[in-house]
């Protein structure tokens, strides 16, 4: 009976073993070439009207190495990304990852650093790069007024000369009184 019992052991943790690796890889699927990958929690965390996510005062950074998973072993199995996480240390979540390879951590690295000692000498320093290309925004202009006085708004998408009809409110939602 014993006999049979280690191979079926031994078959079970390898199949685990391999389970783990596959699982745990690097993500490729869905991510950019680098292998660089970014992911945002949300279901535990406040999202306002507006759909923006509250982070509470109380969640930390992390910065530390990433793993593509485990051998047969439970020995990490090396992998040449670093990753920073923002977590709640209360509640043992973790809301954002983002693992990238050491190249752009190298960059962030420096541009943080940059802005800090800029920051430094002068408190009254700003940065604030150039993150959209103007030319890719759309542009509205406002066509009618429904008979609910709802604006009717034709969006114009540059470079593919796409039009969209919009019907809804020209401002943000007004908060509700509780």
């Amino acid at each position: 009976m014993n006999s049979f019992r280690y191979p079926m052991l031994v078959t079970l943790v390898a199949a685990c073993g391999v389970l783990t690796a596959v699982v745990a890889a690097p993500p490729t699927a869905h991510n950019d070439s680098s292998g660089n990958s970014y992911y945002l929690f949300t279901k535990a965390l406040h999202v306002d009207d507006t759909g923006v996510v509250a982070i509470p005062s109380r969640f930390k950074w992390s910065v530390e190495t990433s793993t593509a998973g485990y051998d047969l072993q439970a020995k990490p199995i090396a992998d040449s990304r670093v990753m920073l996480r923002l977590y709640d240390p209360d509640e043992n979540f973790t809301a954002i990852t983002a693992q990238m390879d050491l190249e752009t951590a190298e960059k962030l690295q420096r541009e943080l650093a940059d802005i800090i000692a800029k920051k430094r000498q002068d408190p009254n320093f700003h940065h604030k790069p150039k993150l959209y290309d103007p030319s890719l925004i759309p542009t509205g202009d406002i066509i009618g007024i429904d008979e609910n006085g709802v604006a009717i708004i034709e969006l114009t998408y540059p470079r593919s000369n796409k039009t969209k009809i919009l019907r809804g409110p020209t401002s943000a939602p007004e908060k509700k009184a509780k």
